[in-house]
């Protein structure tokens, strides 16, 4: 079942400037949290079909990826998403932990890994621990 909760982002924000050209903001938004046991990635060179297993439901959607060919696997994690994820189907929540990366452009293995994150602890500071209220 996805978690609505409030997370901080940051993002670039540059000034007028030149020392100032790399400056970053943060903003806190809320956003839809799923804990996948799994994640399968099908890279397409531009675009990324995704699968994700989270208590024994499925869901797919798509996302941009640049130079990720051919099927990634990824154990457990959390993923956030701006909108809620249709179900697809059923699965079974077995981590896939002897699955090899198979994507065959290394700085792209390297970006797909960093958007699976592994559990948040409570103590992080991204991570407020407070549901959105139903109502609001």
């Amino acid at each position: 079942m996805p978690q609505h909760v409030q997370i901080t982002e940051h993002y670039w924000c540059p000034g007028p400037w030149p020392w100032e050209w790399f400056n970053t903001c943060t903003r806190t938004v809320w956003k839809w949290c799923y804990d996948f046991a799994w994640v399968e990635e099908t890279g397409y060179l531009f675009f990324s079909y995704l699968k994700g297993c989270e208590n024994g439901v499925l869901y797919s959607w798509y996302a941009f990826s640049f130079g990720i060919l051919g099927a990634t696997y990824y154990g457990p994690g959390q993923m956030c998403f701006d909108g809620t994820l249709s179900a697809s189907g059923k699965c079974a929540a077995a981590s896939v932990r002897e699955a090899r990366i198979t994507a065959e452009v290394p700085r792209a293995q390297a970006l797909a890994r960093r958007r699976i994150r592994g559990p948040r602890r409570h103590d992080d500071a991204s991570y407020s621990g407070i549901s959105k209220p139903a109502d609001a």
